[in-house]
């Protein structure tokens, strides 16, 4: 197996281990985590934007050219999550990006009881959700090493609320504890099917990947601009606001600092 399609394996297996380690430190210290979550979207928002701004978008230009499909794939791809997540929540009510879900339904308190109450719509979304990281971290790495392990980082800190989000939720919809973290964490399995099948392409040629760069820009600009950063907008005390607005420089300062990291 070539050199980079271990690396982006040992990505890809990394970012889901450390999504497990926050859910059972949820399970742990639920209190002392709802207070970090926010700023961990922060830098999440942070560090996905600057990887597909600064990072994916040029590593695409460069292998493809500065041509249209590339761009109409960047829009095609928002526009496919945008469409995915919409009908995903109209037809089972329940979000695609389950963290907005989880603190609505905390705020309305445990005895209430949710109208997308089906824990199997909730993992499908979060299914789809880890087979596009999976696919955007593999891609990433077979087109370069360090953008591969930036890609990972910004997976990694998005994984971290997406799967407290599950887990929140899953315990909302009456499955226990127990079985909710073990739900919450197979759900992101299918990252590594997304692995696999960029390793598939991989084996045609480099070419074939680099169309799957737009696709991860696309996500990650979709996924912090759509998914995240509203849900920062919510807070109103100043202190805390500015706390978020540091996590998001730190996120963009991670993103760039990474690849001037000798060896990255």
């Amino acid at each position: 197996m070539h050199t980079r399609a271990v690396a982006s394996l040992i990505a890809v297996i990394g970012v889901q281990v450390f999504a497990a380690i926050a859910v059972v430190s949820l399970h742990r210290s639920e209190a002392w985590l709802r207070r970090a979550l926010p700023y961990v979207i922060s830098v999440a928002v942070g560090v996905l934007l600057a990887t597909g701004a600064v990072h994916l978008l040029p590593e695409a230009v460069e292998a493809l050219g500065n041509r249209s499909g590339l761009w109409i794939v960047l829009v095609a791809t928002m526009f496919g999550l945008y469409s995915f997540e919409r009908l995903f929540h109209a037809f089972s009510g329940v979000s695609a990006e389950p963290a907005a879900d989880a603190e609505e339904a905390h705020e309305r308190g445990h005895h209430h009881h949710h109208h997308a109450s089906r824990p199997a719509t909730l993992l499908l979304g979060s299914f789809m959700h880890s087979l596009v990281d999976g696919t955007g971290i593999a891609a990433a790495f077979a087109i370069d090493a360090r953008v591969g392990w930036v890609t990972a980082l910004a997976v990694g800190l998005h994984e971290v609320p997406h799967r407290l989000g599950d887990f929140a939720l899953l315990i909302h919809m009456g499955i226990a504890r127990g079985r909710a973290a073990m739900l919450a964490v197979g759900a992101g399995a299918s990252s590594l099917l997304g692995w696999a099948v960029v390793a598939a392409l991989g084996q045609g040629g480099s070419h074939q990947v680099a169309w799957l760069l737009p696709v991860s820009a696309g996500s990650f600009l979709y996924i912090s601009l759509v998914d995240l950063l509203p849900e920062l907008q919510h807070e109103r005390r100043p202190r805390a606001v500015l706390g978020q607005i540091v996590g998001l420089a730190v996120g963009i300062a991670l993103a760039l600092g990474l690849t001037h990291i000798p060896g990255a």
